[in-house]
């Protein structure tokens, strides 16, 4: 077993400092004014996480851990979109305008 010095550094306590800042949060409106930390919505957890990706939205794309139940993670709310918009949600919005604008372009 290493002494504590050693195995201590910072980005650990960093990571713990962002882990905790997010999870004192018991609503959604306070988890997404926190920078980094996105809602978790399901009854089973009802969580702020923290979510430091450069696109908050995609982060179950690279994390499947992101929230802690694994069938929640598409339905995660971050900012910009806030509490009500999930990325699964914005996802199908995104993808049914593309292919709207697509098969319009194609017909004419």
């Amino acid at each position: 077993m290493r002494p504590p010095r050693e195995s201590f550094n910072i980005s650990d306590w960093e990571d713990d400092k962002q882990f905790l800042r997010c999870w004192r949060h018991q609503d959604c409106q306070p988890c997404l004014v926190e920078d980094g930390c996105s809602w978790c919505p399901f009854a089973s957890s009802w969580t702020c996480t923290p979510n430091a990706y450069s696109i908050p939205l995609l982060a179950p794309a690279y994390n499947e851990n992101i929230c802690p139940h694994w069938a929640e993670r598409w339905e995660i709310r971050t900012r910009p979109l806030g509490c009500q918009v999930s990325t699964i949600t914005a996802l199908t919005g995104a993808v049914s305008i593309a292919s709207t604008l697509t098969i319009v372009a194609l017909v004419f």
